[in-house]
């Protein structure tokens, strides 16, 4: 039997310990964050933007008093979920998309795909078009945020080349740092948004 037992902690072993336990925390914050994000990419990937009358009914619950400009954004939804999931635009929706005057749709700006005679236009050229359309211009940074969002949510559906293709044309690499030479280190990005 004992009695009065004091145990003694050096301080260095303490502070170990509370980095440790600090550590342990930012991990679990990181792994319900990335759980999170996952579960969202897996809803809009394969329930709301599936396709545009899936878009189109999800927008509508979340904006039910805007019905006549639900419909008047169905060629954005279109092009939306043609990106999303790296598709063409269905045949009957092309009609509806601004820039089409009587032939195949191409996108507003100029690109070496949409450049060359007969070529059907990219998942890029897609999200390009979408991008014009919500007025995102060339130097809003929301437009390479997307990007990052949609080629992540593209790479989850095994559809590498487009997810490349997409970061390549939104989001390149930075120039390497006039001060020191080297590459920056890549943007994280900002943290995922609530749908």
């Amino acid at each position: 039997m004992a009695e009065d037992i004091n145990l003694t902690l050096p301080d260095e072993d303490q502070k170990r310990l509370d980095r440790l336990a600090g550590v342990r925390k930012d991990e679990a914050v990181w792994e319900h964050q990335r759980k999170y994000e996952q579960s969202k990419r897996r809803y809009l990937g394969e329930d709301a933007l599936k396709d545009t009358g899936s878009a189109v009914v999800w927008w509508l619950t979340r904006n039910d008093e805007h019905v006549a400009k639900t419909v008047a954004d169905l060629p954005l939804l279109a092009q939306l979920t043609s990106a999303a999931n790296d598709t063409d635009i269905p045949e009957r929706l092309l009609e509806l998309l601004p820039n089409r005057p009587g032939g195949p749709w191409t996108p507003d700006i100029g690109t070496e795909s949409a450049d060359l005679p007969g070529s059907e236009p990219s998942a890029a050229d897609h999200l390009s078009g979408f991008f014009g359309a919500t007025g995102f211009t060339e130097d809003d940074d929301r437009r390479a945020m997307l990007a990052r969002q949609f080629s992540q949510l593209i790479e989850q559906h095994n559809r590498h080349e487009t997810a490349e293709d997409l970061l390549r044309r939104f989001d390149p690499p930075r120039p390497p740092s006039p001060e020191t030479g080297a590459e920056p280190a890549p943007d994280p990005g900002p943290p995922a948004a609530t749908v």
